[in-house]
């Protein structure tokens, strides 16, 4: 996805650059979803994502943080692991569901250590198990842990809303950044930091 690539390079070369009015276009700068794909995130900017994409992965480094540091007052950032991105997509997903009702620090852990994992060392899982015992290890959960977290309410929900995102990424792949569970911002349209930043302003509002 090249224009993945683009934006990630541009919030650098730009990202000093001053905002700037942004005269928001429909069609250009953000679409709407689908009333069937829409989902319940007010004052809310969501990723949609996969640890198994390259792309996301380069999100998560370079533009994510920078992006929830400047989100507009009362806007919260939530990220959406969705589990049909192979291989494994649902292992990881069941993963990082029981880490995150867990703790933040170990969702995080196991969301990082399978992207460097995946990415970095260029190691591949022969198994979803061995993905699910790599991930429980970097997060510091017991395998007993995992079996007994994993089929509650908690867990299972958190699934489900993830998984909302399928359908978002066939609309435009993956990573997505959707605002409001209902504006999905066209990625290939930013030229900076600050435009991405002056676009979840103006979305927010909507």
């Amino acid at each position: 996805m090249k224009f993945i690539k683009k934006i990630v390079v541009g919030v650098f070369l730009l990202g000093s650059c001053n905002a700037m009015a942004l005269d928001l276009e429909e069609g250009n700068h953000y679409q709407v979803l689908p009333e069937n794909v829409q989902f319940q995130a007010n004052k809310q900017v969501t990723k949609i994502f996969s640890v198994n994409c390259p792309f996301c992965y380069k999100y998560e480094k370079s533009v994510v943080p920078g992006m929830v540091k400047n989100l507009p007052s009362g806007v919260d950032y939530d990220a959406y692991h969705i589990s049909s991105k192979s291989p494994f997509g649902a292992e990881a997903s069941e993963v990082l569901a029981v880490a995150k009702v867990l703790s933040e620090d170990k969702y995080k852990a196991a969301k990082m250590a399978l992207y460097a994992r995946i990415h970095d060392k260029k190691a591949k899982f022969t198994s979803g198990d061995e993905l699910i015992r790599f991930g429980l290890s970097q997060a510091g959960i017991s395998q007993e842990e995992f079996n007994r977290l994993k089929g509650t309410p908690e867990v299972k929900q958190l699934l489900a809303k993830w998984d909302q995102g399928i359908a978002i990424a066939k609309i435009q792949g993956i990573p997505a950044l959707v605002v409001n569970g209902k504006y999905l911002i066209n990625t290939k349209s930013i030229r900076s930091m600050p435009m991405l930043d002056e676009m979840i302003l103006e979305l927010s509002k909507k």
